[in-house]
Parts: structure tokens; sequence; C-alpha cells
């Protein structure tokens, strides 16, 4: 038995899920009001038999982990971490070498802790923070709560003054250079990295300082700097100001992303504490998933100047260092369609008043800055416009062109549906036949797969391998152990999420034919929510990465390759690793058994809603559950239809 299947079964998950919200027997389950949406109709349901769970408001569905993952924004890991704690469950012991190394760690965070305090008690006290205190008060108009409440701060324009100050508290000048606090030049000489400036703690998910930004106060450059990239701040999974917004942003359902620290610092000191900010580059798929897991919309928050065509067709040239939004803004277009298509998330832009940063104008109007994010427009349709705005669109070739340069967002977004109402929407803009910019667009792609197509098409054949340097083209690499002999005799029932991850594993591209025989049968494309193992659901996460062309991620934590772990010891697979035919037949049969297994699962959950509704005499709940039926029965007869197509690869 894995860890994870031990602790599954060592907590229940009515137990658990019943610490949030309050449940009532229905029948064998339990059900409530939704956590993760408001209502006044319960329509939220635990399962103790399966030990699921099902959301109709927000049509989340899961298992313990999956629950606990949504609700606090955990990763799998602190979640699978959090619920041992409570079962009792002995995780493995770390390597005497990991060990020292997470100890290591706890001494930069010290001692970046101690930093922010010490910056802080500057900010307050010392003459020369005056210039300091009277920007934050008089041009940020900060309160004095507010500055307290984020520990902002000052340091002082000395070279030697902060480690001076922390050496004396027993930490060593190699440990202050490791936390990003000290600079060892090429001559060795070592000196304080941040002198004469604001200095504002950035801290993680849960509250602890792992760097700092900060803010020059008298005209040197650079005008903003961060802490550079050490073993406990990453930039590009960090969000500025989470640790305080997850719980507006989980309750509010819209996560607003603004360019500046004082912007975050200004809105959540104006009552909107639903806002964050990046790190200084263009926005990561990291920082995106962190934000989609607490919340289905994204709203960016753009300067109006800063939103123009340059910013918009210069794509990832737009990464720029910590808050300067005078040169250009942190933000990839290109870059948040993906994310929006990858993730699917709702990613909005709001274009703020010409001259007005985010807290200048949430400061001044706060009625205002609701407005501006409540009205924000779908990502793709924003730079569709700011793309045509650059371009004289009574001259037939600015058409042209113009065409041309959007065909990339188009390509970008995934949805069939969504890029054909883009496409019209350009056609209707441009006063051209829909069919002209499809020529336009299909002419673009075919140039796009000529330019990268043999490297695209290597990546796809070859991944690169976790941990060996070469493996046959095609095969994509294994766990640390081979797999052997079977552990376990195999069951009569085959494990579809594990068996269809096994055979991804051997040639990930062939997820890219399962969704096309899905498309075909007018469902879905196979989706992270196809899987109820969380570990499977990272393995299909790692797999589906590979299948675009990107290498097989190295794990972060041991948590995080447990699907590794799993199918090293899956013998199951009847079709040789060097028959591509059949394996892609197996990977096709599997992929429809599991939709339409979901698909039963999803029907005999909603049949028990609706009995329960029509015994509370609440018409108006059942007739909304009868029309999730009718959808689900729809997709069902599609999945059954096209596995019968498929009769001669049945396994049995």
């Amino acid at each position: 038995m894995s860890v994870i299947e031990e602790v599954k079964s060592r907590v229940d998950i009515v137990e658990v899920i019943g610490g949030y919200v309050k449940l009532s027997r229905s029948g064998r389950n339990y059900k409530g009001l939704s956590p993760f949406q408001n209502e006044r109709t319960p329509s939220f349901f635990v399962f103790p038999d399966t030990q699921t769970f099902k959301d109709f408001s927000s049509g989340e569905q899961g298992d313990v982990f999956s629950f606990l993952m949504k609700k606090e924004g955990l990763t799998f890991g602190e979640a699978l971490r959090e619920l041992a704690r409570r079962a009792g469950v002995h995780l493995e012991e770390r390597t005497p070498e990991q060990q020292k190394s997470a100890d290591y760690e706890t001494r930069l965070r010290d001692a970046l802790a101690q930093a922010a305090a010490y910056f802080h008690h500057l900010l307050l006290t010392a003459p020369q923070a005056a210039a300091c205190r009277a920007y934050l008060r008089e041009r940020r108009r900060l309160a004095d709560e507010a500055i307290a409440a984020w520990q902002l701060g000052y340091s002082l324009a000395d070279y030697q003054a902060l480690s001076s100050h922390l050496t004396m508290r027993g930490y060593t000048m190699q440990e202050l250079i490791d936390a990003g606090l000290v600079i060892e030049n090429e001559e060795g000489r070592r000196y304080d990295r941040f002198r004469g400036r604001l200095m504002i703690p950035i801290r993680d998910a849960k509250g602890q300082v792992v760097g700092f930004g900060s803010r020059s106060l008298d005209g040197s450059e650079p005008k903003y700097m961060n802490s550079p990239q050490t073993s406990v701040f990453d930039k590009g999974r960090l969000l500025f100001g989470l640790d305080r917004a997850r719980n507006s942003i989980r309750n509010e359902q819209c996560a607003v992303l603004v360019e500046g620290y004082m912007d975050v610092i200004g809105c959540h000191q104006a009552g909107f504490t639903n806002v964050v900010a990046g790190m200084g580059t263009s926005l990561t798929e990291d920082q995106f998933r962190a934000l989609k897991r607490l919340a289905p919309r994204i709203v960016l928050a753009l300067d109006a100047d800063a939103a123009g065509n340059r910013a918009v067709l210069r794509g990832v040239e737009v990464a720029r260092d910590a808050l300067d939004r005078e040169v250009q803004p942190m933000f990839d277009p290109r870059g948040a369609i993906r994310h929006e298509s990858k993730l699917k998330a709702d990613i909005r832009v709001a274009l703020l008043p010409e001259g007005k940063d985010p807290d200048e104008l949430v400061l001044d109007s706060p009625e205002r800055w609701r407005a501006t994010v409540a009205n924000a427009r779908p990502v793709v349709e924003h730079v569709i416009d700011v793309v045509l705005q650059g371009h004289d669109l009574s001259n037939p070739r600015a058409k042209s062109d113009a065409a041309r340069a959007v065909a990339p967002i188009l390509l970008d977004t995934s949805d069939p549906v969504q890029r054909d109402f883009y496409v019209q929407q350009l056609a209707r803009r441009l006063q051209i036949n829909a069919r002209a910019v499809l020529a336009v667009v299909n002419e673009v792609a075919r140039e796009l797969r000529s330019k990268g197509g043999r490297e695209q098409a290597a990546r796809l054949s070859a991944p690169v391998a976790l941990d060996q340097p070469t493996h046959d083209p095609g095969q994509v690499p294994g766990p640390t152990r081979a797999p052997g002999p079977a552990s376990r005799e195999r069951q009569g029932r085959v494990d579809l999420e594990v068996h269809l991850i096994a055979a991804l594993w051997r040639r990930p591209p062939l997820l890219l034919d399962a969704n096309v025989a899905l498309t075909r049968a007018n469902l879905d494309v196979l989706g992270e929510d196809d899987f109820m193992n969380p570990a499977m659901r990272e393995g299909f996460r790692q797999l589906s990465r590979v299948a675009m062309g990107a290498s097989l991620a190295q794990p972060v934590s041991g948590d995080e390759e447990e699907w590794l772990t799993i199918i090293a010891d899956y013998d199951a697979l009847e079709a040789p690793a060097e028959d591509e035919l059949l394996l892609r037949e197996e990977v096709v049969r599997t992929a429809l058994r599991l939709r339409e297994r979901n698909l039963v699962r999803e029907r005999i959950g909603i049949n028990l809603m609706i009995e329960e509704a029509k015994q509370a005499n609440e018409g108006e709940v059942a007739a909304r559950y009868n029309l999730e039926l009718h959808r689900v029965l729809t997709q069902h007869l599609r999945a059954q239809k096209a596995l019968q197509l498929r009769s001669a690869l049945n396994v049995t």
C-alpha cells in the first residue's frame, strides 16, 4: 500500500469536510452548502462509500486530497503532509543531506525575518528614514496600520549596517550571501545589497519572509530592485500578497493581478483584499496555477499606457526587473492566453484610467476601481483590440498585417468554439470574410510549423530523461527503478487511471490521439478532472506537458513523483512498447473507458440529488439537476457509441 492509499484509508472524508461545511445526513450520503460558492440551497454532497465529494454549484469534485487542495490552496504534497499528520501516518524520513538542506533553508528564512524586523524598526525610528516615512504617508497615502501590517522598512545608506547587525546575532556572512542580503563581488569584497531604500518584505504563501522588494528614494539606479533568486526565493512561483489575499480570492472567486507592490498594499488598505502582484517578470504558469486553485477568474489590472501595441507584439520580451512600470508592463499576452487555455481559467484585462496607478485609483474612487475590475474584458478580445489600434484599417495591406499579427494569438486559443468566435469577431472588425481570416491563420500556422517543426517533432518523440542521459527515440524515460515482475496479482478490474498513465508514459504524444478520438465523439478532451487519484493527476499534468513538446519536469519533492513509483510496478499493459499502433489503440480505448466511468459516477450522483430534492419538495432544484442529468446522459451515450465502434479492441 502506497503512502497515499494509507493516508486515504485512515482519514474520513466526511470528518475532514465537516470541519469546513455543516453537513447533514441525506440517506447514505451527506449534503451541505457549497464551500466554494455562495448558495442558499444545498448542492454540495459527500459520498462516504466512495470517499468522494461533488459540488453541483461550482462543478468541483474529487477526493479528500482534492478538497483540501481547493479549499486551502495547497499543493498535493502539502495536502498529503497535512492529512498524514491528522491520520498519524509517518511519512518517509528525509535523508541526512535533505535534512541538512532543510535546516539551512530554515536558517536563511530566520535571517530574512530578522532583517525585515530590523528594516521596519529603522523606518519607524531612524532620522535617516524621514524621507521614506514622508513618501509612504504623503505620496502613497498609507496609514500607520498598513505600514505596520506589511512590515515596510528602510535600509540605511551604509555598506555594512545590516550585515553587522545580523552577524552579531550569530548569522555567518555566507548565510547572508545565500539569503540574498549580502553581495560578494569578484574581488571578494562583501557588502549589503540594499542601501538607502524603501524595503518591502516578500512572503511566501505561508507568510514567511523569503526576500525583499526595494525602491530608491533619491533617484539613484536601479530604481526598483528585488532579492536575487535563492533557495528560498523563487520569483517565478511567488505572488506578492497571496498570504493575505487567499481567503478573499476564494470567497470572491476572483483574483486581481497588479504590477506593483505598493498597488497591492493600497488596494488592501482600501478594503479590496483579493489583489496580488507578480515578481517583476512576465507571469508564469506556476503563478497562474496558484491562483486558479483558489478562483476561476483572474483579472490583469494594467495601466492604459502600458498596454499598448509594443507590449502586445513583443511577447516574451516584455519581461523586466521588478516594479518599474515606466518601461513596459509585466504582461505577456500570448503567455496569458496559453495559460488560460491550459488551466481552463477565465483571464480578463481591466484597463485603468490613463495616468492612474491601481493604488491611486482605489484610494481616489473605490467605486470606480470596483467597476473597472467588474467590467474587465477577456484577454483575447483585449489583445485583438490593441493590435488593431496600431493599424490603418482603411488600407488593405494594413488589414492583412493586422490579421497576421493576431493569428498567433488565435492559434494559442485551444478551445475551438472560442477560436471560431474570435475569428468571426476579427473578420467583422476588419470588414472582411471570416474565410479570409482563417486562410491567414492557417498560413501563419504552416509557417510556424515549418520554422520549428523539426525541433518540435524531436521534442515530442524524445522527451528529456529525469536522470538518464540517453534513451530510445520515442520512449519516455522511466522511473528510477525499472518495471520488474508484478508485485501484486493483476486485479479483475483494471485501474483505468493507472492503466492510462502507464500507457502514456511509454509514448506521451499518443495523448493527442486520445483527444482526437474524444473530440470526434463530441466529448471534451482529457483533463485533470478525469483523474480522481491525485498521483495520477500529477502524472497526467506532467505527461501533457511532454506531449506538447516540453521536457518531463524534475520533481520538486518526493510526493510529486509518486505517480512514477506507482507505474513502475504496473505490468497490465498488453501492447508492446515498440508497437505504436497497438499502443495507440490501447490509449484511445482506455481514455474512452475512463470518460465513460466518470460519466456513470456523475450520473449516479445526480440521480441521488434529484431524489433528495423531490423528497424535500424542492421542484426548482430537481429541475436544475434534471437538466444536468440530461447533459451527462447525452455525454454517456456518446462515450458508449465511441466504444462500440471500437468493440474489437475491448479488453476483458
